[in-house]
């Protein structure tokens, strides 16, 4: 058993909109639709939101420090408003700090949207990707980027698709049986350093 200080457990406690663009754009397909004005925006969660009912105008439960997602229902409500209620109802939104939207499946943005975003310096990002297809690749990066992660000395070795970490005092040998398991035909994961990294429960 593996006695692990929680003192050593390190999480990240935001990423910047700059950071997130820039290590999902090509992966992910991700173009920037509005200025940069709101790459400086901090993203403090892994979770995103789809604000169809922000939009409808209930803000009372309103988690506005999520990405926002803007996919084929959103855009659409969007479309069917007049130019003014379309800009009071992206007006209200835009009150609250929101880190960055993302729109979906190809759609375009409306010239108030960038307008307004523009203005309260929050960054427009395109995809090509459908809504649900989206969501799951870069919710995936964002929980990789907020999962709980501890440095621990050791050698660490895949057998037969089962993880064995070797940890020990400096000097005993850890390294050699690793080097020896993968004479046998195994593969070594990570020697010296190791990073564990938890995801979900």
């Amino acid at each position: 058993m593996i006695k692990i200080d929680q003192k050593a457990i390190s999480k990240k406690e935001y990423i910047s909109v700059d950071f997130f663009y820039r290590a999902t754009k090509d992966t992910f397909k991700l173009k920037l639709l509005s200025d940069r004005s709101g790459f400086e925006n901090k993203i403090f969660e892994q979770n995103m939101h789809r604000p169809g009912l922000a939009l409808a105008g209930f803000v009372d439960l309103f988690s506005y420090s999520r990405v926002k997602v803007f996919g084929n229902t959103e855009m659409q409500y969007l479309a069917q408003l007049s130019d003014d209620k379309k800009k009071q109802t992206l007006e209200r939104l835009f009150k609250f700090e929101i880190p960055c939207i993302i729109i979906t499946d190809k759609n375009q943005s409306f010239p108030i949207l960038l307008e307004l975003a523009n203005k309260h310096h929050i960054a427009i990002l395109g995809s090509q990707y459908p809504t649900t297809k989206t969501i799951y690749l870069l919710s995936d990066f964002l929980d990789d980027q907020f999962a709980s992660r501890i440095s621990i000395h050791g050698s660490f070795v895949d057998v037969y698709g089962v993880g064995i970490l070797f940890v020990g005092k400096s000097g005993i040998g850890k390294s050699e049986v690793a080097l020896d398991l993968v004479e046998r035909g195994h593969r070594l994961v990570a020697d010296d350093v190791i990073i564990l990294t938890k995801k979900g429960e």
